[in-house]
């Protein structure tokens, strides 16, 4: 390693000067090196310049950021803007050193303009990637973090308030201005009320059934807040059930500008007056940040279009080929093996073999068809030492290679609310749903039959039950709408497409002892079914069992000794 941090010498074209030193360490993290990054003083909106400016330049990033200068030097020379909007590097240095205030306005508007006439307007759009936008967006419906958190494409990153750390009551619910003069809303407002009532009602008594039965038992922990900690946890896993869809919520997210722009476009066109609200004000105060690379977002024609017409067209067909009584059935609790369904999957050992052979064969210079013909000639004790060698030595935390990347496997999963704002998290997945539905029934959370729980096994179902026949005559006449009195509990049906990669880390991730009881299950019965599909390589997915401790005891203990060390 050299003292570039690259085996090539410095790429500044020259040496710099004090104040160009001062400048350049403001904004990048050195001035002696190959590889640097932009500090936070560089907006956004000015990185994307500069990387445009930059991909057409033999300077380097340093060195076009200083022409960035010497550009509105010749500006003021050529009468093009004033005096006061001149910023010199001498000035800029001065300030820097001083800790005062200082103004990029000319550099910020010149990036506007270049970033929304070249890559706006020619629609050249690779540079949206290099703009990002960080929104905090609070008091929000559980039923907009659905729509917010499923961009498509899925290039987003977003943190949702976990539920475990929210209060809820009465004004927790948002109820939207085309719920409200709807004829439905007197009875959504009855039925989402009962639910938060509920709740509030049976906290203490299911926290009392939970320790009363030892199921959280106090002599087991080393710390009182440990132990609180874990049963307040494990109560809410089995409470949370009963909180609508309409319960508020914040979270925190960030989109490149290309993202941003087509998710606002489709969220502008949504049937949900909640989601259009939002979307416009999120628009209007990214525009503040990046006002050059959102200039062209507006409502998707097509989209609102598409969804009328095919509506229209599928509303007289599904009612054709209805098989079921729409009227009186639905699901109350399901066997697990009724919650996942693997619509399809290709030939997944023998397309991961062929892949292991394909990124490994450079002498060879194989093809990856010759290679699946070398699989199909294998016999089984090749095919099963090929992936030995290959993923036995993979440790707890490295992540799977390459060749696991390839081909795919789609699951049909009817699961609880709550479960599916898990695992939406991950991204990595084509995801389809049919919204937050209530007219599939519902399922009971983990240890409804413990004694001390029968009062409220008995007003859940009676409760669900209510609000599922209700939304089954709601979603008739408007199935967004009807999101709005879905309580978590209720089962929601979803798809995930996924690659043998992604699934082996959603399969790990979401198995492990602290998990969730409900996606947990979901999970190990997808494991049960995929490895049938796919024997030789299900032997490397490291999957818990459910019979394992599913507290969060570990977990809260390990939290306790930290904030210890932390003095919190």
């Amino acid at each position: 390693m050299t003292g570039t941090s690259t085996f090539a010498p410095l790429q500044n074209k020259r040496t710099y000067w004090e104040n160009e030193k001062i400048v350049l360490e403001y904004f990048f993290t050195n001035i002696d090196k190959n590889i640097y990054c932009a500090k936070n003083a560089l907006s956004n909106q000015l990185w994307a310049f500069l990387v445009g400016q930059y991909s057409r330049s033999d300077l380097s990033m340093r060195d076009r950021f200083l022409q960035l200068f010497d550009d509105s030097k010749t500006a003021l020379d050529k009468w093009i803007i004033t005096k006061e909007e001149f910023i010199s590097l001498d000035d800029l240095a001065e300030n820097i050193k001083k800790s005062q205030n200082f103004s990029l306005d000319f550099f910020e508007n010149k990036a506007s303009e270049f970033l929304k006439k070249w890559w706006v307007d020619y629609g050249h759009n690779s540079l949206k990637d290099a703009d990002r936008i960080r929104f905090a967006i609070e008091w929000v419906s559980q039923v907009f973090t659905k729509v917010i958190e499923s961009p498509f494409p899925t290039l987003w990153d977003f943190q949702e308030k976990s539920t475990r750390y929210l209060h809820f009551w009465a004004e927790s619910l948002i109820y939207p201005d085309d719920l409200k003069n709807s004829k439905f809303f007197p009875k959504a407002k009855e039925l989402t009320g009962k639910l938060i009532d509920t709740y509030l009602k049976f906290t203490p008594i299911v926290k009392e059934a939970l320790a009363s039965n030892e199921i959280i038992n106090k002599a087991d922990f080393t710390s009182d807040r440990a132990y609180e900690n874990t049963l307040n946890a494990k109560a809410f896993d089995i409470l949370r059930y009963l909180l609508p869809s309409n319960v508020a919520t914040s979270l925190g997210s960030s989109f490149s500008t290309r993202t941003l722009e087509s998710h606002l476009s489709y969220m502008l066109a949504h049937p949900l007056e909640e989601v259009r609200m939002i979307a416009e004000a999120m628009h209007k105060e990214a525009l503040l940040l990046s006002p050059g690379l959102l200039s062209r977002v507006a409502p998707v024609k097509y989209d609102s279009i598409r969804r009328k017409k095919i509506n229209s067209y599928l509303w007289d067909f599904f009612k054709m080929t209805s098989g079921w009584d729409e009227e009186t059935w639905y699901h109350k609790w399901i066997w697990d093996k009724e919650r996942v369904n693997i619509v399809f999957e290709w030939d997944l050992d023998g397309h991961i073999l062929a892949s292991i052979l394909f990124e490994n064969s450079r002498a060879e210079g194989l093809s990856y068809e010759e290679c699946m013909d070398l699989v199909e000639d294998m016999d089984n004790m090749t095919k099963s030492e090929i992936m030995k060698v290959y993923l036995e030595d993979r440790g707890e935390f490295d992540r799977m290679p390459r060749a696991l990347q390839h081909s795919t496997i789609m699951m049909e999963y009817l699961v609880d609310f709550g479960a599916y704002r898990d695992i939406q998290r991950h991204r990595a997945s084509a995801q389809l749903w049919q919204g937050a539905s209530a007219i599939h029934g519902y399922d009971y959370p983990e240890f409804m039959d413990l004694p001390g729980m029968e009062e409220f096994k008995e007003s859940y179902d009676e409760l669900l039950t209510e609000i599922t026949l209700f939304a089954k005559e709601m979603v008739k006449e408007d199935d967004f709408l009807s999101e709005y009195v879905t309580a978590l509990g209720h089962l929601v049906r979803t798809t995930f497409e996924m690659s043998p990669w992604q699934l082996a880390y959603v399969l790990e991730m979401r198995t492990t002892p602290w998990g969730h009881h409900s996606y947990r299950r979901l999970f190990i019965e997808t494991f049960a079914q995929f490895k049938k599909m796919s024997p030789l390589f299900a032997k490397y997915i490291k999957v818990g069992d459910l019979e394992e401790e599913s507290s969060r005891k570990k977990q809260e203990e390990k939290r306790e000794e930290k904030r210890k060390k932390l003095w919190i």
